[in-house]
């Protein structure tokens, strides 16, 4: 394998990340096409991420200050059983979860452990995933990676199981009890600033207004109210100003009714920014309703569609979260914890995020590290 540098653009600017991927990357050429017709075009580059061992660059979290690391999992052979490992996700709707499932079941693979996942079915249903919780600690789960509906009404039940013994790895969405037992995410504020300021310094210019529409998805899951305030953040003191933010869970239904409302109701707006369902559903709402050399769309997290989306010049960016790794990190994290190892240096780690743009498609982007193989169908169970 040889060593590669990869030039990744975040905020408007590139951020050259230089890393040694002797045992990630392999030759480039074509990859894995991602779900749902992603275009021929969209190459990347091949990662081979069961060598041994892996790396990613990634941010630690060390008192409230970021710390940038490549990431290095456990040695297998270091690992003395196969631990059985429980997942709760909100949902499987979407390829973004999709992904999620893929990075863990990959590491779970690697690892030689065990995992049975849950998904509640929809940012509506709280209770069904507090229910999957007890059910994980029934079937003898010895810890439990969870997506959660609610940062805060997961607290509760995070803390029961913690005390229990069982540690409690927050992925993705985030959960706001101290006894959570690790965070592997990525931080959705920095999501949704590094779109607003991807916005900022490629997309507007000059003094002239600029009106925005956002979708961030449904509100108090904590990933959503944490990236609008990242974006408000990112264009205070701007000419660019959110006129309206409707909230919905992520259903691509859901999302669609609501932006079709929205061009009905206020159709002079400038841009649609939101979650991955709300981007990919505004392109056909804008065409449909002929505005599509008006308003631009922008996405502050991404799945297969998003990119499909930005490879045809209809979506104009999407922050990347790398959603695989962080399902592989959250793996690392249960099976160290579980093995009895400190997580140096903090619990708190997520991949180091990128900007994914018409232009860096080809030539930044990678494939292993963000989506699905397009033929990847759910797994629930791994013995």
């Amino acid at each position: 394998m040889s060593h590669r540098s990869r030039a990744m653009g975040v905020a408007g600017a590139s951020l050259a990340l230089t890393f040694a991927l002797s045992a990630l990357m392999g030759a480039a050429g074509p990859s894995v096409l991602a779900q749902e017709g992603t275009p021929v075009s969209g190459v990347g580059t091949e990662a081979d991420l069961t060598a041994e061992p892996w790396t990613w660059p990634v941010d630690y979290v060390v008192d409230g200050k970021k710390q940038r690391a490549m990431y290095q999992p456990i040695d297998p052979a270091q690992i003395t059983q196969p631990w059985n490992i429980c997942v709760a996700f909100p949902h499987l709707k979407d390829p973004y979860w999709l992904g999620a499932n893929f990075g863990i079941a990959e590491e779970i693979r690697r690892d030689g452990v065990k995992m049975q996942l849950f998904e509640a079915g929809g940012y509506t249903e709280l209770d069904k995933q507090l229910s999957q919780m007890d059910d994980c600690v029934a079937q003898g789960a010895q810890a439990i990676i969870l997506g959660a509906i609610s940062a805060e009404g997961s607290n509760a039940k995070v803390e029961e199981i913690v005390a229990k013994g069982i540690p409690v790895i927050d992925f993705v969405n985030g959960v706001s009890s101290p006894d959570v037992s690790a965070h592997a995410r990525v931080s959705f504020y920095d999501m949704g600033r590094t779109a607003g300021q991807y916005m900022v310094d490629n997309l507007v210019s000059g003094d002239e207004p600029v009106s925005v529409a956002f979708f961030p998805g449904p509100q108090g899951a904590g990933w959503t109210d944490t990236a609008y305030q990242g974006f408000l953040d990112a264009t205070e003191g701007t000419p660019i100003t959110v006129v309206d933010t409707k909230w919905g869970d992520t259903g691509r239904d859901i999302q669609l009714r609501l932006i079709e409302d929205e061009l009905q109701a206020n159709p002079d707006i400038d841009f649609i920014v939101g979650n991955a369902q709300a981007s990919v559903s505004a392109v056909q709402a804008v065409r449909e309703a002929g505005l599509e050399d008006q308003i631009k769309i922008l996405a502050f997290h991404q799945n297969p569609p998003v990119y499909d989306g930005i490879a045809a010049g209809d979506i104009l960016a999407a922050s990347n979260d790398h959603t695989v790794i962080q399902g592989r990190i959250a793996v690392d994290q249960a099976v160290r914890l579980l093995e009895g190892q400190t997580l140096e240096p903090s619990n708190d780690v997520g991949p180091v995020i990128t900007v994914m743009t018409p232009e860096n498609l080809k030539t930044e982007f990678v494939w292993e590290s963000t989506f699905a193989p397009k033929d990847y169908k759910p797994e629930f169970t791994i013995d």
